[in-house]
């Protein structure tokens, strides 16, 4: 969480600087000076970073039997050296972000108290830096803390346990014993620096804005030198224009802005190209030309439709928003690894995700996750760290923290294209709701009137909303505004309901209990046979605190209603066969209701899924695992996620609609067939129409309009025994490219595994020659769910249904670095046993 497009080189007094850190009572130790003589377990660690970060670096960790972090105050040190730099017009130490509440040291003299792990602290140490120096922090006792006497709320919130962490600018990941492993953020969790420099930028503001078809960049910043300052100026791509300079009391601000002429527009992905220009400032003082870099630069137009809920426009076209909630790279040290951050974004953007969302028990990312999103075309959707509790926004001591917060977190993203929603809080309104309150007390002045503005000051052209979910009588209400929609899910809705409720934009939805792969199963049981009543297993399923079921019986109630399965007997007396089913049916469950939010038949406008990726090892509601891989519901959802989409929906007596999805700006000229296929590999009835979809547009068809006639497709009238068990749908391009199929199941039934043969699934590897490799598939039957193996190497699909007489291709691209051997495992839900593919690299 750097200042906003830091310009400048820090020092390296820091790169070789060895921290290690200790645990004491709290209270215990004042001073750096109290830790001499004291016998202390100091161990090392690693800055950024935290005290859990360092546990685990030491083998000091077993969830199995957790160290309460919040019990101790804990102590950070290092030694420095200063660096030689008289040409600097300012040293300062700048602490990026202090998780905890934190006291700081140099040289035994005291040089901060901070307690905001979101503020970013910069302090003048010029005069204080020895040759040799020594800088000690400490974290004190949140629990000790939390003692205090304090006012009371006036609502609770089961969501964590003790309701005085509303007083604290932490983040509630860790303290919320429903669903977070018990890993509060404590520590330097961002980074520690030492910064001389002879140039020195401060307050920094940059915001974009279109005008016509010109795009405008404005520039406002605070400018310290050891120079006077003889000029200074903007540029953007291959405009460049001067700033004005004006002396203040503080320094001299440099002002101005730049307009790029028939500006190139930044787009979402799945509506265009995420189009960024280079951008940066030149000052030229009496010691010469200094040259920054900024942050890339991209012109978008943002517009909000409140009718007939909440919609967002870019660039005046219509962007249906899918994707899902995001969390945290790693629950260790509260951050993401620049390489998993690309990893795990890209698999994003590649699954058709144009939105992900940070809520308010999360924590604000770094610098990288937004830039990855500006490039990447990814839309952020971010929520102020509050959540549920009754914050005590009046108390003017808590006020002007979180104030400042806000300001220096907007200045930071105002940088960044990609961030389009600013959103108050995370269930406060719903909270309050819920528990009776009346609704004068929903909604503060904090989130209804002064947070607004301090958005609109520091980054217009966002949309800002008070609280997640919101609007309509009751905030949590599904057919107004901006919703949590857990129908399907938590509260066991059926299918059928999802049209009624009308949802028109969800910012949390369909959280799912979703089994991982075998691998993170070992992991979590130790390699022991996976039992899913171990404690070791439901430690880790998520659940509501208070509630009497978790997040697992929910994925129960769909195994039932998808497979006709009883979930009881199958995990008493068939452990493997439970969770192969289990794997899918989450998926299915939303994949199914994002068919038919995206139908021609829906007002929805937007869903994202709660957790894109899981905390830890579990069975949780991400989509990808706690390493970054995918489930199976990752690939459900990419499946019903592309901008050239066809979904079907079960419109009863009506049978089943077809929607041929476009958001691309061209044409689409093909052909549509639909197959009715009786198991294994009977086909009933097989046509095909010619079909034109306009851009930006969807065509809905019957499937009985393709066919011609009756056949009962969805099996809704029930004249007799089945004829077919399922409806296969393709939308192909004039050259017969498949562009989007799904297939429709018509029986509710577990399919039963069939032994393999040789017909049953056929197999073809090829080395591709730049360490990628792919395998195409055919099979004399349909195959439900095909699953691939393969250790080191991610499929570009899976969990697929295979057609009889269909050729499928998958693409497996490496983990790590290339490899000249290849094997993967090959099965599928109706048939028993697997196929081994491998391939070899052809030697050069």
């Amino acid at each position: 969480m750097t200042d906003p497009a830091l310009l400048t080189e820090p020092c390296e007094a820091f790169s070789g600087a060895s921290w290690s850190c200790c645990a004491v009572p709290p209270g215990m130790v004042s001073t750096p000076a109290g830790l001499e003589g004291l016998q202390t377990d100091w161990m090392p660690a690693a800055v950024p970073g935290t005290v859990a970060s360092a546990l685990r670096a030491a083998g000091k960790w077993d969830y199995q039997h957790p160290v309460d972090l919040d019990a101790y105050d804990w102590w950070f040190r290092a030694d420095f050296k200063s660096p030689l730099r008289s040409e600097a017009s300012s040293c300062e130490l700048c602490f990026d972000g202090l998780a905890g509440i934190s006291e700081v040291w140099l040289n035994g003299e005291g040089l901060l108290n901070a307690d905001n792990m979101f503020r970013t602290y910069r302090v003048d140490v010029a005069s204080a830096l020895l040759a040799e120096n020594e800088l000690v922090l400490v974290f004190r006792s949140m629990t000790a803390d939390l003692k205090k006497r304090r006012p009371r709320p006036r609502w609770k919130t089961n969501l964590i346990s003790n309701q005085q962490l509303r007083w604290q600018r932490t983040s509630l990941l860790g303290r919320i014993p429903g669903w977070t492993p018990p890993l509060p953020a404590i520590g330097p969790w961002r980074e520690i620096r030492l910064e001389c420099q002879s140039v020195v930028i401060r307050d920094l503001q940059r915001t974009t804005s279109l005008d016509g078809e010109d795009g405008v960049v404005n520039f406002s910043a605070e400018i310290q030198t050891s120079s006077a300052i003889e000029s200074a100026s903007l540029w953007a791509g291959d405009c460049e224009s001067d700033l004005a300079i004006v002396r203040e009391a503080k320094g001299v601000r440099v002002s101005g802005s730049v307009r790029v002429r028939n500006a190139p527009l930044w787009w979402p992905h799945t509506h265009g190209q995420p189009q960024l220009l280079e951008c940066g400032i030149k000052i030229r003082t009496a010691s010469g030309l200094c040259e920054h870099a900024l942050e890339r630069v991209g012109f978008r137009r943002l517009e909000v439709e409140s009718v007939p809920g909440f919609a967002l426009r870019v660039n005046g076209e219509a962007i249906y928003c899918r994707g899902a909630c995001w969390t945290i790279g790693d629950i260790f040290t509260h951050s993401s690894a620049p390489e998993s951050l690309r990893h795990e974004l890209t698999l994003a953007r590649d699954a058709g995700v144009n939105m992900v969302r940070i809520g308010g028990t999360m924590t604000y990312e770094g610098d990288a996750f937004y830039r990855l999103c500006d490039e990447l075309g990814i839309l952020v959707w971010q929520d102020f760290m509050f959540a549920n509790m009754d914050y005590p926004v009046d108390d003017a001591g808590f006020s002007e923290n979180i104030t400042i917060e806000a300001r220096q977190q907007l200045d930071r993203l105002a940088q960044h294209p990609c961030v389009a929603v600013y959103c108050g809080s995370s269930e406060i309104e719903q909270q309050a709701a819920m528990l009776g309150m009346p609704r004068e007390l929903w909604r503060n002045d904090w989130f209804g009137e002064r947070l607004p503005a301090i958005c609109a000051e520091h980054h217009p052209g966002t949309a800002y909303v008070p609280s997640s979910p919101s609007g309509g009588v009751l905030p949590f209400h599904a057919a107004s505004g901006i919703t949590h929609y857990y129908g399907i899910g938590a509260y066991l809705r059926p299918m059928r309901e999802l049209r009624q409720a009308d949802v028109k934009f969800t910012t949390e939805c369909l959280g799912f209990a979703n089994i991982p792969e075998p691998e993170v199963i070992d992991e979590i049981m130790g390699g022991s046979l996976p039992v899913t009543h171990h404690p070791r297993w439901k430690q880790r399923v998520p659940r509501d605190t208070g509630a009497g079921w978790d997040f697992e019986d929910v994925r129960d109630h769909y195994l039932e209603e998808v497979f006709g399965a009883d979930p009881v007997t199958l995990r008493c007396f068939d452990m493997p066969r439970y969770l192969e089913l289990s794997r899918v049916v989450s998926g299915e469950m939303m994949a199914r209701a994002f068919a038919e939010w995206r139908s021609g038949h829906s007002r929805n406008a937007g869903g994202l899924v709660w957790f894109f990726k899981d905390l830890w090892a579990a069975s949780g509601w991400g989509i990808v695992d706690h390493h970054g891989m995918p489930k199976a519901a990752y690939y459900q959802l990419k499946r019903v996620w592309q901008s050239r989409q066809l979904t079907i929906t079960d419109e009863g007596l009506d049978g089943l609609h077809l929607h041929l999805i476009n958001e691309t700006t061209a044409p689409i000229t093909g052909f549509l067939e639909v197959q009715l296929l009786r198991e294994p590999n009977v086909v009933t009835a097989h046509h095909e129409v010619e079909v034109v979809v306009e851009p930006r547009a969807t065509k809905m068809i019957s499937a009985d309009e393709v066919i011609g006639a009756f056949h009962d497709v969805n099996y809704a009238y029930r004249f007799g025994p089945q004829t077919h068990h399922a409806v296969v749908a393709t939308w192909m391009d004039e050259k017969r490219k498949v562009i989007s199929e799904s297939v429709h199941l018509t029986r509710c039934k577990d399919p039963e595994p069939q032994p393999l043969t040789a017909e049953a699934l056929q197999t073809e590897g090829e080395a591709m020659g730049n360490g990628t490799f792919r395998v195409t598939l055919t099979s004399d039957r349909l195959l439900h769910a095909v699953r691939f193996s393969a250790k080191g190497f991610l499929p570009d699909d899976n969990y697929f249904h295979l057609p009889p007489g269909r050729s499928k291709t998958v693409t497996f691209s490496p983990l790590g670095g290339p490899s000249d051997k290849f094997r993967t495992y090959v099965e599928a839900l109706n048939l028993l046993g697997e196929v081994s593919v491998e391939v070899k690299q052809p030697s050069e």
